[in-house]
């Protein structure tokens, strides 16, 4: 009776929903490594040790260079995973839940350094893919993408320069657009 009694405990707790808002170092910790091949499981849980402690949070990454955490809170993080590789997350509110909750990982990766570029990703807290398009409107152009400095208004983009010079001293004559995407939870 007592190993029934247990066994329908864990798998209540398995299943329930998750009705407390997460925070984002436990999202960050169950992370998948193939989404960031450069930091093993180990990195990320250096990186909130070091965060923990006060100190600067830099590891050696997979590749043999140098990673840091930049930034933690309880719903936002940044990295610098290699000199050309930014990436920030930002926990967004849902109406509709993800995988039970309530909330889902916004996810900005920029490339590069002369000629940043971003690409946006979207999943739930359990890292599941979610098609970005229900929730923002990106445009087709190459971009730079940050938040919004108000948790959950959305992000601002910025028109990606190009790395042909040409091409470049072509686009200063025009004015780069800037545009700010309100979330739609």
């Amino acid at each position: 009776m007592r190993k029934l009694l247990m066994i329908g405990t864990l798998l209540s707790l398995l299943c329930a929903p998750c009705e407390a808002q997460q925070k984002m170092r436990d999202v960050f910790l169950q992370m998948p490594d193939s989404l960031l091949p450069y930091l093993t499981e180990n990195n990320r849980l250096d990186f909130l040790d070091f965060m923990d402690s006060k100190m600067k949070a830099a590891v050696q990454n997979s590749l043999g260079g140098k990673s840091e955490m930049l930034s933690l809170s309880d719903d936002s993080l940044s990295l610098q995973v290699s000199p050309s590789l930014h990436v920030v997350m930002r926990l967004f509110p849902v109406i509709e839940a993800v995988d039970s909750c309530q909330q889902v990982v916004c996810m900005i990766s920029t490339y590069g350094t002369d000629a940043p570029e971003s690409k946006v990703e979207l999943y739930s807290v359990l890292w599941n893919p979610i098609d970005v398009s229900a929730h923002l409107s990106l445009p087709r152009e190459p971009y730079t993408a940050t938040f919004m400095k108000e948790p959950s208004a959305g992000l601002s983009l910025r028109q990606a320069n190009h790395l042909d010079v040409i091409a470049y001293e072509e686009q200063k004559k025009e004015l780069p657009w800037l545009k700010y995407i309100e979330w739609k939870p």
